[in-house]
């Protein structure tokens, strides 16, 4: 029997690490990454990754990967060229975690930026009511 948490199905890939799945279709999802199959391609023409260029192993990533082109971008607000452009609010969080360690998370200038919400249907989880 498997441990609660996880799945009864296991990759067999030799020196794979991941733990059990709990369904087969996460099972054969998980599975691209031990290929060099790439079956989800962005749907936007002229991307460097929709049909006839890179694509994403995994739908996830593929999904994320559309910020790129739906985002308003978030700009830095504390580097002085306004040339650092992110279109997720995560890089630009990095970012200033890495170049302006004097900079609090909570600065009202970031949370500015941060607050802008990219067009289109709603992103992130579903809420119940």
């Amino acid at each position: 029997m498997h441990q609660p948490g996880q799945g009864p199905y296991q990759c067999e890939e030799p020196g794979c690490t991941a733990a059990p799945f709990p369904t087969q279709y996460l099972l054969n999802s998980h599975a691209n990454v031990h290929s060099s199959n790439r079956p989800h391609y962005c749907p936007e023409p002229g991307c460097p990754r929709s049909k006839n260029g890179k694509g994403f192993k995994r739908k996830n990533e593929m999904i994320r990967h559309g910020l790129v082109h739906r985002s308003p971008g978030y700009v830095c607000p504390f580097c002085p060229d306004r040339e650092h452009k992110y279109p997720r609010p995560d890089n630009l969080q990095r970012h200033v975690r890495v170049h302006h360690k004097d900079r609090n998370k909570d600065d009202p200038l970031l949370r500015d930026v941060l607050a802008q919400r990219a067009d289109g249907p709603s992103r992130g989880r579903r809420r119940r009511l």
